[in-house]
């Protein structure tokens, strides 16, 4: 072998680091837990159930609202005037006044086209505790409506149209008294959640989403098994823990317990990481086809940390003084947007480049081939230099020493860090609301930082096992679509990550 060639920087111990590599990642992935919130449909729902009760003279409505624990933190802020904190009697008194005008406002009951009105018979407001600190609401309110005079059949709609732009769980019931006869409905009879006390596992990725109903009764006498008893049960759903919002619940914050809790925050940080998203393939496909260096995986890690902290402080921002304007939850997918916009441009820009660099080295082969064929004749000595150089035009855009684009690293780990976790901003409004702001900062910065340290991580080891691809023989294919590869990649997951983002929108 030629003394100067470069394979020989390359143990016999590399395929092993691939392996090992492969191995890792795969494990871990696999073992990794599913991120859980503690309110069971997420932190920003706003959940809303109606019950209607037919009889041969009245219609009852039983209506429960329950909101997690971000719209309910942004709902206390309304309720507590005085700002002290805590919610007196009075200022309770006064918001289910306010509220349930509100709410009685956008419910329409009518009976043969004609509005019925719905008298407020009683209410009941709660708090159950929610997670980190935080606690949920829950508004339970009773109606009655008067029916015209009695008729051989009536036809009712019922609609809901309370908090319509709100994501949330939307249920309606309806049910018959023992003197009347349900004769159709578009609404089943029969209780989903429990009045939003118990949700079903299997719907949790797809909640209800019913807003109104249909349906037909006349007076009489139920047979046996034509009615429904009303009810629910009383015990609330056992919600997941979510174990990083929960440190900021922390009892005491002795020095050795703020360590621990923040070595906690960074570890359930990196196994957040590991979870769907985040950009591990877009990351695997940039270092891996650029030829990265375990310097530029460093630097997207540096730039996801930074952008994911700035990303919490900013939805926190927005939730707290701009929620009249913008919702968080409306802002999320918006966010997903620019995100999977941002890998696009990267992965369309290296994509057009590679190919041009492809198309120029093809042509250099064709003309190279064609020019030995003439050059028989030439010394050993010459022939050997050519064959060196040669082999090195076949190694991939990069791995000659061509820089990276920084520009690129820089827009990359901004579209990996760009969307915060839910749990985060969680986290901010716990410490909001228990004043301990320094606390739930340095928290939120150690769960991003272990979060960037597992992407890092994959890149570094994504880079030495990508280094193989130089142990390829100098004419291989593989070698030289590897960069284009990895373009197409990253183009296709950032079409990907756009057009989910834009039908959370509602645009698609």
């Amino acid at each position: 072998m030629h003394p100067t060639c470069p394979r020989r920087r390359f143990s016999s111990r590399r395929p092993r680091w691939l392996v090992l590599s492969v191995l890792i990642i795969t494990l871990v992935l696999l073992v990794s837990p599913v991120a859980v919130s503690a309110h069971p449909l997420g932190n920003f729902t706003v959940n809303r159930y109606s019950r209607l009760v037919l009889g041969a003279e009245q219609v009852h409505l039983h209506y429960v609202l329950d909101m997690a624990e971000i719209p309910a933190f942004q709902e206390r802020a309304r309720i507590d005037a005085d700002r002290d904190g805590s919610i007196s009697d009075d200022e309770q008194a006064q918001y289910l006044a306010r509220e349930l005008a509100t709410l009685q406002s956008n419910l329409s009951l009518r009976i043969d086209g004609m509005p019925l009105r719905l008298e407020s018979q009683a209410q009941h407001l709660e708090f159950p505790p929610g997670q980190g600190g935080l606690n949920t609401l829950r508004l339970s309110a009773d109606f009655v409506a008067t029916l015209p005079k009695e008729r051989p059949a009536w036809q009712g709609e019922y609609r809901d149209d309370n908090y319509s732009g709100r994501l949330g769980w939307q249920e309606i019931v309806v049910q018959a008294r023992s003197d009347a006869l349900l004769l159709e409905s578009t609404a089943p009879a029969q209780d989903v959640s429990q009045e939003l006390r118990q949700y079903p596992q299997d719907l949790l990725q797809s909640p209800l989403r019913i807003s109104s109903a249909s349906f037909r009764f006349r007076p009489g006498v139920a047979t046996a098994g034509s009615t429904v008893a009303a009810g629910a049960s009383q015990s609330l759903q056992a919600r997941a823990q979510d174990r990083f919002a929960s440190l900021i619940a922390t009892p005491t914050l002795a020095p050795g317990t703020v360590l621990l809790a923040l070595l906690a925050a960074c570890i359930l940080g990196a196994m957040h990481a590991l979870t769907p998203g985040h950009g591990k393939t877009i990351v695997a496909a940039y270092l891996v086809g650029s030829r990265g260096t375990a310097r530029h995986a460093a630097f997207l890690g540096l730039t996801t940390t930074i952008t994911h902290t700035a990303g919490v402080f900013i939805l926190g921002l927005v939730t707290l003084f701009l929620s009249h304007f913008l919702l968080p939850e409306q802002l999320y997918p918006w966010l997903g947007v620019v995100s999977g916009a941002l890998v696009c441009a990267i992965g369309l820009s290296l994509l057009s480049a590679r190919l041009r660099r492809l198309i120029r080295h093809n042509d250099r082969d064709h003309s190279h081939d064609h020019h030995h064929s003439h050059d028989h004749g030439h010394s050993h000595n010459h022939d050997h230099g050519d064959a060196h150089d040669h082999s090195q035009s076949h190694l991939p855009p990069g791995a000659d020493g061509t820089p990276l684009n920084w520009r690129s690293l820089l827009a990359l780990g901004i579209s990996g860090g760009l969307l915060p976790c839910p749990s985060a901003l969680v986290v901010l409004l716990s410490a909001i609301a228990l004043q301990r702001v320094g606390f739930g900062l340095l928290l939120i910065v150690a769960f991003s930082f272990g979060l960037a340290s597992v992407l890092t991580a994959i890149g570094i080891l994504l880079v030495h096992a990508g280094r193989l691809v130089e142990r390829v023989p100098a004419r291989g294919r593989l070698l030289q679509t590897v960069p284009v590869g990895s373009a197409l990649v990253i183009t296709i997951a950032g079409i990907g990550i756009t057009v989910r983002a834009l039908i959370e929108t509602g645009l698609l």
